[in-house]
């Protein structure tokens, strides 16, 4: 183990102490053009991240189309939400899927678009909020 996996355990155990959310994964599975659906192969599990949510503004052009006007810009604004796993405290956020159930400890809930490891000893789960 080299030196920098070591700080980044370190710092990764003092970020989850201060900065962490629970959440409750629950498993889905899907077909192509189907629904998603409990998966009852996979159990729930329950587990600590960092959320993180950041606003997205996307600029959408109005007005005139040809350039010859006014060319006014309007912002759309979104949320980009990233949720940060341990995967050595929580192995199981390896075998996370896309369509996957997220339930924060504030009752709201997410569905996970896509999972990347970060390089280290985290993984991001991209989600989007569920209304």
């Amino acid at each position: 183990m080299s030196i920098f996996d070591r700080l980044d355990r370190i710092a990764s155990r003092v970020i989850d102490r201060s900065f962490s959310v629970r959440f409750e994964v629950h498993p889905a599975r899907s077909t192509p053009n189907g629904r998603p659906g409990p998966d009852p192969e996979r159990p729930t599990w329950h587990g600590k991240g960092i959320l993180e949510e950041q606003p997205v503004y996307d600029a959408i052009e109005t007005g005139k189309r040809d350039r010859t006007g006014n060319d006014f810009q309007t912002l759309r604004v979104g949320n980009h939400v990233e949720l940060s796993v341990d995967r050595h405290r929580y192995p199981q956020a390896a075998e996370a899927r896309q369509h996957d159930r997220i339930q924060l400890d504030d009752l709201r809930k997410f569905e996970i678009v896509s999972v990347q490891p970060d390089g280290m000893a985290r993984i991001m789960l991209v989600l989007v909020e569920l209304r």
